[in-house]
């Protein structure tokens, strides 16, 4: 065959729902086979024995031919080190990663095909539904569905997540990996990459989905709150990042504007949100400093301004960079809840208030977003 599909599941427990996975991808194989696309699925081992994991599934499963077991002891616990393993063991024309205690919609895989050749993209990405059922309503795509995404003007920096179908060869030509040497958000500044520099991107636009799902139990590695400078110790690698330093003010802006409105103003609502007492080492001078930074660095990204930041937004940073106490901080994350719509809708800097990365122009294409039917499903 022509072309093919490697679907990698990284799995680094027995508890993990592996079969449901495994079995979603496995039962596409027919469908593929009459397009003349063979499908692989390799199931990354990560700190567990391969024999473990195969024993905790149906033997029609595990030694199903399609299935490669690719072992992967690196002692860590960052899910970089099993990509980045699978990345660099494929040959197949098409990767997709499937977390294992997710799966696949039946026909998914075939969909995503047609639009990657109909389309020649580097990348399709998937449908997402989320565990409450709808589809995840990213990337900002713009209500006219074109075939092929523009980076600033469809808002690929709101997905965040390398799911669906992605061509080796242009993983390979843009560099595309994850950073095994920080805690979380390892897959941050390479799917930026990918989207603003790895080709043709595309959406299926009404195919089956990934799905998502809360089955991945209390040890996810990103459930715990961590010290803000680890937590962002992503930021300090992109921010050097010669793709990025070197990109046009527009897609600079609207990557550091996601980055603040989801992930800084993220950060700050989740340690200024508790209802119990002043846990130690949820806001402190430390932290506020951190924040500091944090938000110096995405304003340079930005080219030293953030205008199409909400107002109540740009109100919290402010007030975050002042608070030394997490007392402090709560009040602040208070005020922002109650900014109405008003703190919500208008911008930072006035004239931005109709700018392309603005709440209001948001809403409204979102409105004709659902009129349209842009992430319908058949």
């Amino acid at each position: 065959m022509s072309q093919s599909i490697d679907v990698v599941i990284p799995v680094h427990s027995a508890a993990r729902p592996l079969s449901r996975a495994l079995a979603s991808v496995l039962s596409q194989k027919a469908e593929l086979t009459a397009l003349g696309v063979e499908l692989r699925t390799t199931v990354v081992c990560h700190n567990i024995a391969v024999e473990e994991m195969q024993a905790s599934i149906a033997e029609a499963l595990a030694t199903d031919d399609a299935v490669t077991w690719l072992p992967c002891h690196d002692g860590g616990t960052s899910p970089a080190g099993p990509r980045n393993a699978a990345l660099a063991a494929s040959t197949a024309t098409f990767l997709s990663f499937l977390d294992s205690d997710d799966h696949l919609e039946p026909g998914s895989l075939a969909a995503w095909w047609r639009t990657a050749r109909d389309n020649d993209a580097a990348a399709v990405i998937a449908p997402l539904r989320k565990p409450e059922g709808d589809i995840l309503r990213t990337p900002r795509i713009r209500p006219s569905m074109p075939a092929v995404l523009d980076p600033v003007r469809d808002g690929l920096a709101y997905r965040s997540l390398p799911f669906g179908l992605l061509r080796r060869h242009a993983l390979t030509n843009c560099g595309f990996g994850y950073a095994e040497d920080i805690p979380i958000g390892e897959d941050l500044e390479t799917t930026l990459k990918l989207w603003f520099r790895g080709g043709r991107i595309a959406y299926p636009y009404g195919a089956p989905a990934y799905c998502q799902t809360d089955d991945a139990g209390t040890d996810r590695v990103t459930s715990t709150l961590r010290p803000l400078a680890d937590e962002f110790q992503w930021l300090d690698a992109m921010v050097q990042s010669p793709w990025l330093r070197q990109a046009p003010l527009r897609e600079r802006r609207t990557i550091a504007l996601k980055l603040m409105r989801i992930h800084g103003i993220g950060a700050l609502l989740r340690r200024g949100t508790g209802d119990g007492p002043d846990e130690v080492g949820v806001w402190s001078p430390s932290e506020q400093a951190a924040w500091l930074q944090i938000s110096r660095s995405l304003r340079d990204m930005a080219g030293g301004e953030l205008p199409a930041l909400s107002r109540k937004d740009a109100q919290l940073c402010r007030e975050a960079a002042k608070a030394d106490s997490t007392e402090e901080l709560r009040a602040a994350v208070v005020r922002h809840s109650g900014a109405g719509r008003v703190g919500e809708l208008l911008t930072d800097n006035p004239l931005a208030v109709v700018s392309r990365d603005s709440v209001l122009r948001h809403y409204v294409l979102e409105v004709l977003r659902t009129r349209k039917g842009v992430f319908a499903l058949r």
